[in-house]
């Protein structure tokens, strides 16, 4: 029996060897895709975890020890606002490479703070396209932060919104429709949603009067 060290909505991870873990689809499918995203990223410098090896669902990848910026902001042991800037330098870092590679979940639960820096993992959903599209799904998945009830956080939208690059308010309806097609959604979560974007709008408004990317 492999010991299972972390859940996520579709797929668990165990710890596999020294230094390794193994990552498991739930519901089946190919993980080469997933692993040629992290190792065209890898090469380009971003920080992903290591692929040693993809075969059907399951990815091998170098273990990363350390918590999710999430947990990290609702202990407090990460101030919001520095949360929010490192989160926007890494939405910035990934659409400022080539290839305009989209991460489509780039949120705090889905950065690790390892021993040599931050992490982003989970990359089933990458696709190629407009990167304003990937900066308003995170902003969206922020904003259902501060909406959900099992959370106790609400996230510094300003400074996220002050400090990436583009204009995402206009990919804001694709986004949002995108996000409600998601089938690892909760009935509640889905009804959440019109709540989240009307809290987005707000921040994009506070931001405009401040003036955008200030």
């Amino acid at each position: 029996m492999l010991e299972l060290v972390a859940a996520g909505r579709d797929a668990d991870v165990f710890a596999w060897a020294p230094g390794r873990v193994l990552r498991r689809y739930r519901d089946g499918g190919d993980a080469t895709r997933e692993a040629g995203v992290m190792t065209y990223l890898a090469d380009q410098g971003y920080p992903v975890p290591e692929v040693f090896e993809a075969d059907g669902p399951d990815l091998v990848l170098a273990r990363v020890d350390g918590p999710s910026l999430l947990d990290a902001l609702i202990r407090g042991d990460v101030e919001l606002g520095a949360g929010m800037r490192l989160l926007a330098d890494l939405v910035n870092w990934l659409h400022g490479l080539p290839g305009y590679v989209l991460h489509m979940d780039l949120h705090p639960g889905n950065v690790l703070l390892g021993p040599d820096g931050p992490v982003v993992i989970d990359w089933r959903n990458a696709r190629d396209g407009d990167a304003d599209l990937d900066t308003a799904m995170s902003a969206l998945l922020l904003a259902q932060l501060a909406v959900h009830p099992d959370y106790r956080l609400v996230p510094d939208l300003r400074t996220f919104l002050r400090h990436v690059t583009g204009n995402p308010r206009e990919q804001l309806t694709l986004a949002t429709e995108l996000r409600r097609d998601d089938p690892n959604l909760t009935l509640a979560e889905r009804e959440q949603l019109t709540e989240a974007k009307r809290f987005l709008l707000s921040g994009f408004e506070a931001v405009a009067h401040s003036g955008f990317g200030q």
